[in-house]
């Protein structure tokens, strides 16, 4: 009995960590009717917890404009993959992002700018409908490398005492909360959030992967079934 209590919680632990909320505005359909086209923005990145004492300010942020892009290429590689995917076919077409931030770079816009400037300006230099804005945050506990030896030492001491091994001491390597939002005409329309964990055998774009599937899995837009 204790044991199944013991997987339960466990189970609930693991419910809870990766559980999401989205929103759908109940105007959706009204406001986006004439909708033809969006675009997907590169998403605000946020660094922190225990950063590698050898990375500058500089490494920081030029890390987080690197995995910006990275996130960006998979939520727009995610959407189409589910664009015509059963019977609720996407009704927008959505911006190359490679198109999205070659305007940015045209009209002189970083990709950190581009986080943070206004919408409706970012929707006409874009030539799109609405935008697509999503932020990632990702708190650093440790290294990859002392996540797997946390975990290697606890399969060892469970092999010698021939059982498991209860242990306050967590392996995660970091806690990533993310936002995705698609915004109009200064209103947000839809809102997806996500929680995500990873350690030292979860890659890293395994974790966007992860993260960016599940936005495009809710992501509107869709015909009636």
């Amino acid at each position: 009995m204790k044991i199944n209590s013991t997987l339960l919680a466990l189970c609930m632990i693991l419910l809870f960590s990766s559980c999401h909320r989205y929103y759908t505005s109940s105007s959706f359909s009204e406001k986006s009717a004439k909708h033809k086209t969006v675009a997907i923005l590169p998403p605000q990145m946020v660094l922190t917890g225990n950063l590698p004492r050898t990375m500058t300010q500089a490494d920081i942020e030029l890390l987080e404009e690197k995995e910006s892009k990275l996130f960006q290429e998979a939520l727009y590689n995610n959407i189409l993959k589910r664009a015509n995917q059963g019977k609720r076919s996407l009704m927008v077409s959505v911006q190359p992002y490679t198109n999205t931030l070659a305007l940015l770079e045209k009209n002189s816009i970083s990709v950190r700018e581009a986080w943070t400037k206004d919408d409706g300006e970012l929707a006409q230099i874009l030539g799109v409908d609405a935008i697509v804005r999503s932020s990632i945050q990702k708190e650093r506990f440790m290294s990859d490398l002392a996540s797997a030896g946390i975990y290697t030492g606890r399969r060892i001491l469970e092999a010698v005492v021939k059982n498991p091994v209860p242990t306050p001491v967590v392996n995660k390597t970091n806690d990533i909360r993310a936002t995705c939002s698609i915004v109009s005409n200064g209103e947000t329309l839809w809102n997806d959030a996500y929680k995500r964990q990873s350690d030292w055998n979860t890659p890293a774009n395994q974790v966007i992967e992860n993260i960016t599937g599940n936005f495009a899995r809710h992501f509107p837009y869709r015909k009636k079934a």
